[in-house]
């Protein structure tokens, strides 16, 4: 096992763009750290110099405490995994599988006994005789992982592996990285644009976006507590709904509420107890942020809160079985800025499903009964509202 620590990692090509800003992050033994992003974000670019494969502008670089910043990449003893399966067309599964070890002259008891304690783990014994034209891309996938684990590396490195299989397989092969993973417990660096991927397999996921790092968590943290819109609008799907409200007292003084258009949100006190800044807010306008697992139609549910009950026009249902995303327009004054910028660009390979200008989506029970043109009364969650700075977009009271 190794730790992996970059310090103020920057990467500046010739033509003088950043890919990588000062990026620090430290991965532990055995971890396994998904770096994901929208395309062209730096996420890869902070990988091939991990694997040696891009020069470092500044910072530093270190495996298990030594800095590795000059060495070659053969010598830092990290294997990697890359989107195209990159075999070997005229060996043998067996040959491509041993094709490092034999390279470094392993023994032949120990090369045969690597690849067959590999072909095990990876379910490709009945395979080794095959060429890779023989073979599905999800065992191609699995003959590049097992080339690999033969090496023994102290880390592997993965570089979008399942980007070319079709929903299903992702699905499958994703669950046999996790289970392959765990059983080797070495540390994996693993790089993916499909915020699906990233939070199932984490241990922590470290969002990137022009190549800053956002935020790393565990998987839960990321969700639950973002650190700035940009993350909140990137993990979730559907993405989370922003809303310009602002912060008020009622009329009574007896209450906050968050006010939009012609909708009011009493706000719960232990909001302000939770997050102490977001009383400054108070008469200043804010980006409400409200998931649309957190909205629900207010018909199925037993006696709801009035006031956390908004009436929205339905523009379109998405029955997908097990739920239906109903996404509603209103007076709503949408932080367009959000909607064109922070949200992802897809999810699994489907176009992305952020909300509209003027629209709010909520995922609801599969036994609502709402269509196109009804009034939808929509019970919002008070206790999962995110509030975000308009100017800066950081996630107010962390």
């Amino acid at each position: 096992m190794s730790k992996i620590a970059l310090e103020g990692v920057t990467k500046e090509f010739a033509d003088g763009t950043v890919a990588v800003n000062s990026l620090s992050l430290d991965i532990g033994d055995g971890e396994l750290m998904v770096l994901v992003g929208p395309s062209g974000c730096g996420k890869t670019t902070v990988l091939r110099m991990v694997a040696g494969l891009e020069e470092v502008t500044d910072g530093t670089i270190s495996i298990d405490g030594e800095v590795v910043n000059d060495l070659d990449p053969r010598h830092r003893d990290i294997a990697m995994v890359f989107q195209s399966y990159a075999l070997y067309p005229h060996l043998s599964v067996y040959d491509n599988m041993a094709f490092s070890l034999k390279y470094r002259r392993a023994p032949k008891d120990e090369i045969r006994r690597r690849v067959s304690e590999a072909a095990r783990i990876l379910e490709l014994e009945p395979y080794l005789q095959r060429k890779p034209r023989q073979l599905s891309g999800g065992q191609r996938q699995r003959v590049a992982m097992g080339r690999a684990i033969v090496r023994q590396p102290r880390a592997f490195l993965m570089d979008e592996p399942l980007s070319n299989l079709d929903a299903k397989l992702r699905v499958q092969m994703r669950a046999e990285i996790l289970k392959i993973q765990q059983a080797l417990n070495v540390t994996t660096v693993y790089v993916t644009h499909d915020q699906t991927e990233a939070m199932t397999l984490g241990d922590r996921v470290a969002v990137v976006y022009q190549g800053d790092l956002q935020q790393v968590g565990t998987p839960r943290e990321l969700y639950r507590r973002p650190a700035n819109r940009f993350v909140a609008g990137f993990i979730g799907s559907p993405a989370m709904n922003f809303i310009m409200a602002k912060l008020v007292q009622d009329p009574q003084g007896s209450r906050h509420e968050a006010v939009f258009g012609s909708h009011r949100l009493a706000l719960r006190e232990r909001t302000f107890d939770d997050y102490p800044p977001l009383a400054q807010y108070l008469g200043r306008d804010v980006v409400l942020g409200i998931r649309p697992e957190d909205l629900e139609d207010a018909s199925l549910v037993a006696e709801p809160d009035p006031e956390a009950v908004i009436e929205l026009t339905v523009e379109l249902c998405e029955d997908l079985g097990s739920e239906v995303d109903v996404h509603c327009s209103g007076d709503l004054q949408q932080d367009v800025s959000a909607l064109e910028e922070d949200a992802p660009e897809s999810v699994a390979g489907e176009p992305s499903q952020r909300p509209k200008v003027g629209e709010l989506v909520a995922r609801v029970n599969r036994r609502t009964s709402l269509r196109e043109g009804d009034t939808a009364r929509i019970r919002v969650d008070l206790d999962e509202l995110h509030f975000f700075d308009p100017q800066t977009g950081e996630t107010i009271g962390r």
